[in-house]
């Protein structure tokens, strides 16, 4: 089976540097572009289904795509953004220094750094795994697309590449609007590409 993950189009706090987690804003306008591209990069494609997480910059972002295959997003609340507490709606700037430089901190390890009145990570990424494994188990062919988070596909390619969590993060670049995929041949699947973004606008 194929899973294409994609992360949601831009929004107003991504185009302003400010984090978001549980919080949510309106797709930007270079976001409603986005969402367009990703509709027509799906159109035509025989995609069996298609998920969102329940925040609604994933479900805008999905608008097109369920427009060009002729199908219904469903909603899987366990794959949204994990919560950020206190620091949702600041920019780095500004958390680092409301709370120590804990964004720097947070950036290189996040596994040991605790956010204020925000989602513990090993609750977040055992929540991520259970929302995915419920939709392999409804589809055993595919292909499946799933409109989601930045963290939530860091959280899995972790998993699947058998990877540092901290150190993959560090590393691993996912663009609003860009799609990676897998092939669920066997466990754990292949990664077959991460963060394709050909089809957005320059």
């Amino acid at each position: 089976m194929k899973l294409y993950l994609v992360r949601h189009a831009q929004t107003l706090w991504n185009r302003d540097n400010r984090l978001q987690g549980h919080s949510d804003t309106a797709l930007s306008p270079a976001g409603l572009a986005q969402a367009a591209r990703v509709g027509a990069y799906f159109a035509g494609q025989p995609i069996e289904a298609l998920y969102t997480s329940h925040l609604p910059r994933t479900i805008r972002t999905a608008e097109p795509v369920a427009q060009a295959l002729g199908c219904a997003p469903q909603a899987e609340p366990a794959l949204g953004e994990i919560g950020l507490g206190e620091w949702e709606g600041l920019t780095p700037e500004e958390i680092n220094a409301r709370y120590d430089g804990a964004f720097e901190r947070w950036r290189t390890t996040p596994s040991t750094t605790v956010i204020p009145r925000g989602e513990p990570l090993s609750a977040f990424r055992a929540r991520v795994r259970q929302g995915i494994e419920r939709i392999l188990a409804r589809h055993r062919t595919g292909p499946v697309v799933v409109v989601t988070h930045g963290g939530v596909i860091s959280a899995l390619l972790a998993d699947w590449l058998d990877a540092n969590y901290d150190q993959l993060l560090q590393r691993l670049v996912l663009d609003n609007g860009g799609i990676s995929a897998c092939s669920f041949r066997a466990r754990p699947p292949d990664v077959l590409w991460v963060n394709a973004t050909h089809h957005l606008p320059a």
